[in-house]
């Protein structure tokens, strides 16, 4: 099957801290990981890490120019775009206040896949299917 993860979810699970994923994330995780299932990565993600990294915020495993790479190359990872569909689906729903949180809301919704997230407001938006606990 293949997910749509958020930012922290993919963060968390890039530097090992599967502690702090849901129950259901970190399965999904796991599954990827071992090709079961794919993770797409939606380009406001990539992004936001970018940034978070540029910021000190998050320590990333890799470089981040290397991370995107290994991602790009691997069979268990997609990576998204933003296009007009995605920029259009966002411009929809306004309800979301956080620029990034309605890109990404609205790949997984072009793309018909639920979004691995822990956040509150994105789950209870019901905008989109969210898969956390």
């Amino acid at each position: 099957m293949m997910f749509v993860t958020d930012t922290h979810a993919l963060v968390h699970h890039l530097t090992g801290r599967k502690q702090r994923l849901g129950h259901r994330a970190r399965n999904i995780f796991d599954r990827v990981k071992r090709g079961r299932d794919t993770a797409l990565v939606p380009f406001t993600v990539l992004e936001e890490i970018l940034l978070l990294s540029e910021a000190d915020k998050i320590r990333l495993p890799q470089p981040f120019r290397d991370l995107v790479v290994a991602l790009a190359q691997a069979d268990n990872f997609d990576l998204g775009v933003n296009d007009t569909a995605v920029l259009l689906e966002a411009a929809t729903f306004t309800s979301i206040r956080d620029p990034y949180d309605r890109m990404i809301i609205a790949q997984a919704r072009v793309a018909g896949l639920p979004l691995i997230t822990g956040d509150r407001k994105i789950h209870d938006s019901g905008l989109v299917r969210t898969v956390w606990d």
